[in-house]
């Protein structure tokens, strides 16, 4: 024992009362979270580890103070639930009367950064059954607002207390020469939970910041039938990223009354009216899609067709492109006599388009509409337009109308004409044909004088 009483030498009892009394004081300076039930487990310890230095006889000892640490620790989680549940009942009493002044308070906010930017000050609602309605965006609940602050509190108060005392353990075990493998072990009990409380913290942090960025948001879209992204964007100053997610999250958990994102996520749509309307918009956007996608196919087909169906093509385009502008120039004219010769020039030209588009032979006789008379019509139209609006409607004007539409008259003579020729070709080639028909009627005996001439004898003998 000599040895043992040469490496545990405690026969300086003031000085070890001191020490004793040293840590007693620094305990309790330090952090009262040690106490439960009015039980200093600190002291506790202390009072272990003295007997047993007193008496040398440390066979218990490491048992006795894991004991003590287990009744500790379940005291202390006690402590903990009995304070979370106490919070979780005060949270829930202020939950309601904390939501309605929370909803108050966006909607007056909406209100004024509505009135600042300009909108409109009517409010959009979303039905959600039994005739009843709510503002459009308005939030079923932002989690984090209230628990966020609870779960920052639980943590940072296990962080301190349990943190605390496994570093305060280690170093006073140490502090008396006790073996560096069970200091470390019996302040190793409190890791766990200091990694609880720490995760509680975080997550706290994390959620807390997420239920503000929240409340910001819907301080902008409360009352609106939807919210472009690029417009939350630039008013709450933060990453478009960090914003869609924040969304996602809220989206997801349907926590936004009657909210949907649009599939390219630039608009957050909050009532069934705005996504009417974007479905409306997607499927005009896919009809014109699939228009484009036909005009491109059937242009690559025309660059491959002969040169004659080309031509057909392009006569058909001009001329429909020409009858538009005729017919919008024609809304704009008052005179009915006018409008009148208007509507003959567009008669005569859908029939010479059509004459066309059937005997390309004929196609040559329409570019020069195009290239010299159609362009000069337009101008003249055009002039008539303005000169017939003028208020005052002097000499000069009623003769600059009269020379129109005398010019008007003769194109409508020329197009008469031109129709006229085209149509000649057209008789030639259908008596050209006629005279074959007849050609072949008779030879087959199908005429009248090939029928009575074969009427000598029966056709059939019975």
């Amino acid at each position: 024992m000599s040895n043992q009483e040469d490496r545990f030498d405690f026969s300086d009892s003031e000085n070890h009362g001191n020490q004793g009394e040293r840590y007693r004081k620094s305990s309790e300076d330090k952090n009262d979270n040690g106490k439960a039930d009015g039980i200093n487990w600190g002291d506790k310890i202390f009072s272990m580890i003295q007997e047993s230095a007193e008496s040398m006889d440390f066979a218990e000892l490491s048992h006795n103070i894991q004991k003590t640490i287990d009744v500790a620790r379940e005291e202390t989680m006690k402590q903990v639930d009995k304070a979370r549940t106490e919070a979780a009942k005060q949270i829930d009493r202020a939950k309601e009367e904390a939501a309605r002044q929370v909803d108050k308070a966006k909607e007056e906010a909406a209100k004024q950064i509505d009135k600042a930017r300009g909108y409109q000050s009517s409010q959009a609602y979303v039905n959600v059954g039994h005739g009843r309605k709510v503002i459009a965006g308005k939030l079923k609940k932002n989690p984090g607002l209230y628990s966020g602050p609870a779960e920052i509190a639980v943590g940072a108060a296990g962080l301190g207390a349990f943190g605390g005392a496994g570093i305060g353990l280690g170093a006073f075990l140490g502090a008396v020469a006790f073996p560096i493998g069970a200091a470390i072990t019996s302040a190793a009990v409190m890791i766990p939970f200091t990694i609880v409380s720490a995760f509680l913290l975080g997550r706290g942090i994390l959620n807390s910041k997420r239920a503000r960025r929240i409340r910001k948001y819907a301080s902008i879209w409360t009352g609106k039938p939807y919210v472009m992204i690029e417009d939350l964007e630039s008013r709450v100053g933060w990453d478009r990223k960090k914003i869609l997610k924040d969304i996602h999250f809220l989206t997801d958990r349907e926590l936004i009354i009657g909210a949907e994102l649009d599939a390219g996520e630039t608009c957050l749509m909050l009532t069934d009216e705005s996504k009417q309307q974007y479905a409306s918009a997607m499927a005009a956007k896919r009809q014109r899609e699939q228009e484009e996608v036909k005009a491109r196919e059937a242009e690559e087909a025309l660059k491959a067709a002969p040169f004659e169906q080309r031509e057909i093509h392009r006569i058909k385009k001009d001329g429909q492109e020409y009858l538009e502008q005729l017919a919008e120039l024609k809304k704009e004219i008052v005179s009915d006599e006018m409008r009148r010769k208007v509507e003959q020039m567009e008669t005569l030209t859908a029939r010479i388009f059509v004459c066309a588009s059937e005997h390309p032979e004929s196609i040559s006789q329409t570019d020069r509409l195009f290239k010299y008379y159609f362009p000069s019509v337009l101008k003249l139209l055009k002039v008539y337009e303005d000169v017939e609006k003028q208020p005052v409607q002097g000499e000069n004007i009623r003769k600059t109308k009269k020379e129109i539409e005398d010019s008007l008259d003769t194109m409508n003579q020329a197009l008469e004409k031109l129709f006229d020729e085209m149509f000649q070709n057209v008789a030639m080639d259908i008596s050209s044909d006629i005279q074959v028909l007849e050609v072949m009627l008779k030879q087959d005996g199908l005429t009248e004088d090939g029928i009575h001439a074969d009427q000598k004898e029966p056709m059939l003998k019975l």
